[in-house]
């Protein structure tokens, strides 16, 4: 069975977003996949294209480091 949950990782515990049915015990493969800046930023706040590319870039830029 495959199926695709949104987690949240919180104080070194990754947390589903909703209820996994599998057996208590149960080993599974996690496939990390972070949302994307725009992903988790859109419509919060009206910026120019530019500036959100810097920000972009530069939030990205960390990750890399």
């Amino acid at each position: 069975m495959e199926v695709t949950v949104e987690a949240v990782y919180e104080n070194g515990i990754l947390r589903p977003k909703k209820k996994l049915n599998l057996p208590e015990g149960s080993k599974v493969t996690l496939k990390i996949l972070p949302k994307k800046v725009s992903e988790r930023t859109f419509g919060i706040v009206k910026m120019e294209k530019d500036e959100i590319d810097a920000i972009i870039e530069e939030i990205e830029d960390e990750w890399q480091a």
